[in-house]
């Protein structure tokens, strides 16, 4: 819908390119200024984060370190030999718990003979010394100190991290004389290190990555990342993640990850986000102000000249002009408009009075044609009466003289005279003459439609070779025919008419033992040619065109002796244009004549037994 509105016109379509332009312009500078303005909050908050996982591993690790210090300093007091005696006197038992006061420590002491024996604690509710031994965990076969990661505390129950330190005597460094176990309960590290105001997870690599502690509980599961992925420094979408910075000691392998959702992180940008829509729309007013102001502008010259265009083409008066109002592409334009408007008035004018003389022209013209052609359908009529009255006025003293003649031979004797011969010869001939100048004459003076009815082409033709065969027996084998059986609804007397003439006229005109060729062929799908080629002496190049004329007659080497009257090929041109087709001569090579005859293949049926006239066909190649 809004794509149509602004397709209506151009100054719309001007406006429409401006407003996209300002925009995807608009737009690009706002996603790169919120997307560098967010990728800097989240870098500023990972720093922020890395600080903090960083100070908070730090007070863990003195937190450790001081633990490590104290219980080492305490190994090496005095009392710490009266271990040897199974502390009969319970000096280490009060020893122990002054340390606990004075250092207010939340664990708890033990302190174990050489033998692992339980001999004095800061738990008062610690059972028998004779029936506790060091647990298997806290033993420290070493001279210096062991740090037993989180693990439940086998004395007293709960999570605790443990430091062993093994007690060697004053005498003699190289005696051991127990072993001090201080233990620091897990809910302290806890409440050090998980605050409820931040997010962070604490981990422990010796081997597999396990979660220590986190805030809260699932939060590692929602991080969507292994351990080892956590711990080492991968990226998630949406935390912003802080690590602290690994460091030698007893908690080396311990890394404290904090951790800040990226929405909280970036909620700021929300306004940032609101700020620039509202940035955009406040821009976006006077730009499309400007654009409707400057597409007005631009598109007023095309306006004026549609104006006159429209106004040209309802009136079809070409006498109004496109106003010039400035001198650049558009006012060039509007000064070519008007030059050819100019052209085009003279153009009109001198046309139309050009097609006033020519209408004049055309009617005289017009007039002497009827004047014409009636003149020459009269000579058409005449000519055609006069060729039938002659045709019959020659039959009736032809059959009068053949009479009378006939009565001569029998009254005459042996040895008549041989003139008779030749009376008889030239009467035959005149007889000939009349009954084709009669046929062209029917032919075409025929308004009716012939009667059609099928009939075997190809067998028509062989007919038609059989007879002349009959006629010239010496030529029989000099004729051969090629073509395919086929049936074609037509005229069979008219048919054989155009066709004898043509094959009688092949014969003729070419010796004894000269081929004639006749083929009966389909040059189209829809069309049948049939060809009759002789290699006589040919006729001239311009005397093609004229071979189907009437009285039409060549040079003395295509005349009979006798003195044809060339009306033959006239009767077969005006047969086939009756059946629809076309007849053509050409010369052919190297010497001789090629009468082509072509029917339409509408009245054609394909002579393969399923034709509605009888099947009859001759073979291809057949030779009389």
């Amino acid at each position: 819908m809004v794509i149509n509105i602004f397709a209506q016109s151009i100054p719309r379509r001007i406006l429409a390119a401006l407003f996209s332009i300002y925009v995807v312009t608009y737009l690009t500078t706002a996603v790169v200024v919120y997307s560098g303005v967010r990728a800097s909050m989240l870098e500023s908050d990972a720093t922020a984060l890395n600080r903090l996982a960083d100070l908070k591993y730090e007070q863990l690790v003195d937190v450790i370190a001081a633990q490590a210090r104290d219980l080492t300093a305490w190994s090496e007091l005095d009392v710490m030999n009266d271990l040897v005696s199974d502390d009969i006197d319970k000096r280490v038992t009060l020893t122990l718990e002054a340390l606990k006061r004075l250092y207010g420590l939340t664990g708890a002491i033990y302190a174990f003979d050489a033998a692992g024996k339980l001999l004095a604690s800061t738990r008062s509710d610690q059972p028998h010394a004779h029936d506790v031994r060091i647990p298997p965990q806290w033993q420290n076969n070493e001279r210096g100190l062991a740090f037993v990661d989180k693990g439940p505390d086998p004395m007293w129950g709960g999570d605790v991290v443990a430091l062993s330190m093994p007690v060697f005597a004053n005498f003699d460094h190289a005696y051991r004389v127990g072993t001090l176990v201080l233990t620091y309960p897990w809910s302290s590290i806890e409440r050090l290190l998980l605050s409820a105001g931040n997010e962070m997870v604490l981990l422990e690599k010796s081997g597999d990555v396990r979660v220590l502690a986190a805030n809260p509980g699932d939060l590692a599961e929602r991080v969507k990342l292994d351990g080892a992925k956590l711990f080492e420094g991968g990226v998630s979408n949406a935390f912003v993640i802080g690590r602290s910075v690994p460091r030698d000691g007893l908690i080396k392998d311990w890394r404290l990850v904090m951790l800040h959702r990226s929405d909280i992180a970036t909620r700021p940008l929300n306004w940032v986000a609101v700020e620039l829509v509202l940035l955009g729309a406040f821009l976006g007013i006077p730009i499309v102000f400007f654009g409707r102001w400057l597409s007005h502008r631009l598109t007023a010259p095309i306006a004026d000249l549609t104006r006159v265009v429209s106004e040209i083409a309802d009136t079809d008066k070409l006498d109004a002009r496109v106003p010039v109002t400035s001198s650049d592409e558009l006012g060039s334009l509007a000064r070519s408009f008007n030059r050819m408007t100019d052209n085009l008035e003279k153009t009109t004018f001198e046309r139309e009075q050009f097609v006033r003389e020519l209408a004049a022209l055309n009617q005289t013209l017009e007039a002497k044609i009827a004047a014409r052609t009636e003149e020459l359908e009269v000579a058409i009529r005449a000519q055609r009466r006069l060729i039938g009255d002659i045709s019959h006025e020659i039959k009736s003293p032809l059959a009068r003289l053949s009479i009378a003649l006939g009565l001569a031979f029998r009254s005459a004797d042996a040895d008549r005279p041989r003139q008779f011969d030749r009376i008889e010869k030239e009467i035959e001939n005149i007889s000939a003459l009349a009954s084709e100048l009669l046929t062209l004459a029917r032919l075409d003076e025929t308004a009716a439609p012939l009667k059609f009815a099928p009939l075997a082409l190809d067998r028509l033709i062989q007919q038609i070779i059989e007879d002349a065969a009959y006629e010239s027996p010496a030529r029989a084998r000099d004729v051969i025919f090629h073509g395919e059986p086929m049936t074609l609804l037509g005229n069979a007397d008219l048919l054989r008419r155009a066709i004898e003439n043509v094959v009688r006229n092949a014969i003729f005109y070419t010796t004894e033992k000269t081929p004639i060729e006749i083929s009966l062929s389909r040059t189209a799908p829809e069309i049948a040619s049939i060809e009759v080629a002789d290699r006589g002496p040919g006729v001239p190049a311009a005397a093609l065109g004229h071979l189907f004329e009437p009285f039409y007659r060549v040079d003395a080497a295509r005349t009979r002796a006798t003195g044809g009257a060339g009306v033959g090929l006239a009767i077969c041109q005006r047969v086939v244009q009756l059946h629809g087709g076309v007849a053509r001569a050409r010369n052919n090579a190297p010497h001789g004549l090629i009468v082509a005859i072509e029917l339409p293949m509408g009245t054609m049926y394909p002579g393969t037994g399923d034709s509605p006239a009888s099947n009859i066909g001759s073979p291809a190649g057949t030779q009389i």
